[in-house]
């Protein structure tokens, strides 16, 4: 007998959604939006900027009249044209499916920058009118941060209407591999990226189990009844060791059925290979990749780290001064600092500096172990801390010490680095650089006791493509995460 799968009741909008679902199931309402809403700030910028320039900015004027009005008004399509041409260019008119906001935010800047180049370049060519160099630096100032604005109410707006399941693909994803784990589990927590899980089709396991938190909805044999079935905009086939004619049976099948498909690879068999590709004149070349973090990018990194975490002691002292006091009042019979030994660069131990969150002595009985979602050992102020991060603070010690640094992946105990190097595969090259305060994997909500396998190949992705950009944006994101943080404990 045929097996019906139900759909789940969140998958289908209400009727008073309906309206907005006809608009917002539309790829093209966010790109359409941006452009509109980006032609109207840039316009409103050149106005202000003009504005503020002659009638309340105090820097003594090059003429002795503000200069006319009107030009600038002539020159405002102009300027709309060269924003639409630098924002298309850094990817601003595109989809947000699986981008991050800060993703989005940093393009917008790049491309920001790359018109106000543009426009002053062509001041410099133009001479029907002088403008003011002035107003023009107004101008972009004030239109990135409108723009700013602008994209993360878009963001806010878009997530929530996610959220409802509006606007969303839906993903049936095909095999149980490391790395099909992993995407549901990240499309899950994460449904501003535009994916609903609508099942796992999977031979080796039970119809109506479940796998990373989706239900198993049938077998591989089961995937052209199930796709029209689930509506299914998007298929993720993830079987790595798979036979070869297996996996090009069910590609023909997904083109056959005119749905998207795509090919997940295993995430620890990517890991476990350190083939790097380049090419010379279009022969391909196949070497090592290396750490990149070496020689001056190491000294620079290091410097950044001073240079930031001194002044950072100074401002939080206080707040350092404050809990401090509190963990002595609330848990008076344990010390206010936790110490422990943790495996840093190139392998040397060091002890890591935190503030005690849990009862004294929590390991006595228990011996070291990892902590857990409501764990009956922490205090209640020790809550807060972790929930907040707040107990990480006393880390700076380290920082300015040597120890750590500001990003890098997290330091971890010493029974943890001797069990994850005989079990992951290139899991010392983490140490190839100075563990950090925060990481690439804590801000994407790996961190506690999430699967380590996944943490590592975060941390190994930081190694070998690390950047000072990489580094802003691990620490914005630390940021967000810190007043947004959902799974923290």
């Amino acid at each position: 007998m045929e097996q019906r799968v139900a759909l789940p009741a969140s998958s289908r909008p209400a009727a008073s959604e309906a309206a907005a679902a006809r608009i917002f199931r539309r790829p093209n309402w966010l790109p359409l939006t941006l452009i509109v809403g980006d032609a109207a700030i840039v316009a409103l910028s050149v106005i202000v900027g003009y504005w503020y320039r002659y009638h309340l900015d105090q820097i003594p004027q090059v003429t002795r009249e503000p200069l006319a009005f009107t030009p600038y008004l002539g020159a405002i399509p102009v300027v709309v044209l060269i924003y639409w041409f630098a924002l298309a260019f850094n990817g601003q008119y595109r989809s947000w499916r699986g981008r991050t906001l800060v993703d989005m935010l940093f393009a917008m800047y790049s491309g920001i920058a790359l018109a106000a180049m543009l426009i002053l370049a062509g001041m410099s060519l133009y001479r029907g009118f002088q403008y003011g160099r002035l107003t023009a630096v107004y101008t972009v100032i004030l239109s990135a941060v409108l723009m700013t604005g602008e994209r993360y109410l878009l963001r806010q707006y878009e997530t929530r209407l996610r959220r409802r399941g509006i606007g969303t693909e839906r993903v049936l994803m095909v095999g149980t591999g490391t790395g099909s784990q992993l995407l549901i589990q990240r499309m899950n927590m994460f449904p501003q990226y535009g994916f609903h899980v609508v099942g796992v089709l999977a031979d080796g396991l039970e119809n109506g189990s479940t796998f990373a938190g989706a239900a198993v909805v049938g077998g591989l044999s089961q995937l052209p009844d199930l796709v029209g079935r689930l509506r299914v905009d998007q298929v993720f086939i993830a079987l790595p060791d798979s036979p070869r004619d297996q996996v090009l049976h069910l590609v023909k099948t997904c083109d056959d059925l005119q749905v998207e498909f795509k090919l997940v690879p295993d995430l620890l068999e990517v890991m476990s290979t350190r083939a790097a590709v380049d090419a010379i004149d279009g022969l391909p070349l196949i070497g090592i990749r290396r750490n990149r973090l070496k020689g001056g990018a190491a000294v620079l990194k290091r410097a950044i780290d001073l240079a930031v975490s001194i002044p950072l002691l100074v401002l939080l002292s206080p707040v350092m001064l404050v809990l401090a006091g509190l963990i002595k009042l609330t848990s008076p019979g344990g010390p206010i600092l936790f110490r422990q030994p943790r495996v840093g660069l190139h392998g040397r131990r060091f002890l890591v500096f935190k503030f005690r969150s849990m009862i004294p002595d929590a390991e006595a009985k228990t011996g070291p172990v990892v902590a857990r979602p409501d764990d009956d050992r922490c205090t209640p102020i020790g809550r807060v801390l972790r929930r907040t991060s707040l107990d990480e603070l006393p880390q700076l010690f380290n920082i300015v010490r040597g120890d750590m640094s500001l990003v890098g992946p997290r330091p971890m105990p010493i029974f943890l680095v001797e069990r994850f190097t005989e079990e992951i595969p290139r899991y010392l090259e983490r140490h190839q650089v100075r563990p950090g305060l925060t990481g690439w994997a804590q801000v994407n909500d790996l961190r506690g006791g999430e699967a380590f396998e996944n943490r590592a190949i975060y941390d190994i992705y930081y190694t070998e493509n690390w950047s000072l950009a990489l580094d802003l944006k691990i620490l914005l994101l630390t940021a967000a995460r810190v007043l947004f943080q959902r799974h923290a404990y």
